[in-house]
């Protein structure tokens, strides 16, 4: 495989195609706007004592929180709102990656397209594309519940024998299976969401459902594992050096409201460029020629 021919035509199709950048832009708002904010509300709920969780009173009314019941509701709304706006621009996001692979595909085999009909495309597989997405948190939902139910069972052992001392044997019986089982799922967490770049492709250009997704890609990726080992590594490299070369720059505009539109462009330019790449060498590994003019 020529990399650097392969980075040169991914930069190019972009470039003359600018409609890829706007849809990298959403790809980069939707990942920014729908990321972390639930799993910081999860851990942060009034009143809950991780050591002992049958202290947790469920019954605290409105007005020992300080607060009137009014501002209680109006917040509730907002967070709401907040929520469901963050679920609207992931969505945005998923349904732009599946279009940015959609225009790059049908462009580099010199086919016409536009942003409506990449979006579109993405739009018409938002529901396996969601399934994608969805699959690699499954490892991380499953070390939550467990960890959450074994803190559960080892402070309602604490409370029937009704001792303040920490019980050793049943904590170490019960808390060693999680680390265990944080050492395999999390690793598989991460696999899974390095998968998820030949997920998407085999669903958007190959027409698979969830399963049939990650089958695929778990087949052209082994069978292309050096190559796609190189071009992951030579990646990293250049958004290193491009972070390192637009970190002073990058910090002015952060600091600037006012430059945040710029921000967002330059992350839409990169996000566009290496969802392209990925595509052109899903393309190459899979043998579908590429015509581009």
């Amino acid at each position: 495989m020529d990399y650097g021919k392969l980075f040169s035509k991914a930069w190019d199709l972009v470039w003359k195609n600018k409609f890829l950048i706007l849809l990298g832009v959403l790809v980069a708002i939707g990942s920014a706007g729908g990321g972390g904010g639930s799993q910081r509300a999860a851990g942060e709920r009034n009143g809950f004592d991780l050591q002992n969780p049958l202290n947790f009173n469920f019954q605290v009314p409105f007005q020992d929180l300080g607060l009137p019941v009014p501002t209680m509701i109006v917040a509730g709304i907002l967070a709401v709102i907040v929520l469901l706006i963050g679920l609207a621009l992931w969505v945005l996001s998923i349904t732009s990656r599946g279009g940015l692979i959609s225009g790059a595909n049908d462009l580099s085999q010199g086919k016409q397209s536009t942003f409506g009909d990449a979006f579109q495309a993405g739009w018409s597989k938002i529901l396996r594309l969601i399934g994608i997405g969805i699959i690699p948190v499954i490892p991380l939902i499953l070390l939550g519940i467990i960890g959450l139910s074994s803190m559960g069972i080892y402070g309602g052992l604490q409370h029937v024998i009704n001792s303040g001392e920490v019980i050793t044997a049943p904590r170490t019986g019960l808390f060693l299976p999680v680390g265990v089982l944080t050492c395999l799922l999390v690793p598989l967490a991460l696999a899974l969401s390095l998968l998820r770049t030949f997920a998407n492709r085999a669903c958007m250009l190959e027409n698979m459902g969830v399963i049939e997704s990650y089958r695929r890609g778990s087949e052209v990726l082994t069978g292309n594992l050096g190559p796609a080992i190189v071009l992951f590594l030579v990646q990293i490299a250049i958004s290193i050096g491009i972070w390192l070369v637009l970190l002073l720059p990058g910090i002015l505009i952060a600091l600037c409201c006012l430059l945040w539109p710029l921000l967002l462009l330059i992350q839409g330019a990169f996000a566009a460029w290496y969802s392209t790449l990925w595509t052109l060498a899903w393309n190459q590994w899979t043998g579908v020629p590429e015509v581009i003019e």
